[in-house]
């Protein structure tokens, strides 16, 4: 019986002479947009805003060599981070070494199931789903992340604990909105707003984050009260396994399967 040969950079090459230009600026505009995108999901998530970084850079190296898709997206998502919170809030204090461990140990049997999900070829199944079901799930997750991303741009604390308790946070701290916070803000969302509806060519978006770095940079809008990220530890992490019970590795492994079906698209009874 013939091996099957693994397919190695079948997503890059072959490259033109002629792409090689086009591929680079596309790619440094995926940079600069990935950036402030995966530092967006950590906070989603509940995690250390440097392991963004790590969700963008590991997998897509790793992708790099061996996917065969040019236009699939690898790493961090919006609704992977806004479901790990979700499974996870009730089980440990946000940003917490325990909350690091349990969020680890969940993408660890994550990896698993989606391996084993390939080994019996499950992908069948996304014949099932119901469209309805999916626009539902993702309309949902939308409107989560929104929300969570709405106490960074009035500059306000974004307190704990469910989506109820995180709004009735956010209406307590409505008067002490930051001003210059929201003004610059809103004005990234002008920038994206007016450019897609001038061309959409445009990269308006691309725009508005080098805009605000460069901002930063010159101004330092820190000093104008304006609520910024700070330092990110540079470097790669440490590969260690979680230190966990056999009840923690129990209490993670539903979301972990909840998140299973949602790649494979299976039917929403499995979760």
């Amino acid at each position: 019986m013939r091996a099957r040969r693994v397919p190695v950079l079948a997503g890059v090459l072959p490259v033109g002479r002629g792409r090689w230009l086009p591929e680079a600026v596309a790619g440094a505009t995926l940079a600069a947009l990935a950036v402030p995108e995966v530092l967006g999901y950590a906070r989603i998530a509940g995690m250390p805003v440097v392991t963004g970084l790590y969700t963008m850079l590991l997998p897509a190296a790793v992708y790099v060599l061996f996917g065969a898709s040019r236009h699939l997206v690898v790493g961090a998502d919006s609704a992977t981070a806004a479901i790990l919170a979700a499974a996870l809030i009730g089980m440990a204090t946000t940003g917490s070494p325990r909350y690091s461990a349990l969020a680890g140990t969940a993408a660890l049997v994550l990896a698993l199931l989606l391996v084993l999900a390939r080994l019996v070829r499950l992908g069948f199944l996304a014949n099932f789903l119901s469209r309805t079901v999916l626009v539902g799930f993702l309309t949902g997750v939308g409107v989560q992340v929104a929300l969570g991303q709405l106490p960074d741009l009035l500059g306000v604390s974004a307190g704990s604990g469910g989506l109820p308790a995180r709004l009735a946070h956010l209406a307590g701290e409505l008067g002490g909105v930051s001003l210059p916070t929201l003004a610059v803000g809103l004005s990234a969302v002008a920038v994206v707003a007016v450019g897609r509806r001038v061309d959409r060519r445009i990269p308006a978006a691309l725009l508005a984050v080098v805009a605000a770095i460069a901002a930063d940079a010159i101004v330092d809008l820190g000093r104008f009260w304006v609520a910024v990220l700070g330092p990110v530890p540079a470097g790669l992490p440490g590969l260690v396994l979680p230190a966990l019970a056999p009840s923690d590795l129990a209490a993670v492994s539903r979301p972990a399967r909840s998140r299973t079906c949602r790649w494979r698209r299976w039917p929403a009874s499995c979760s």
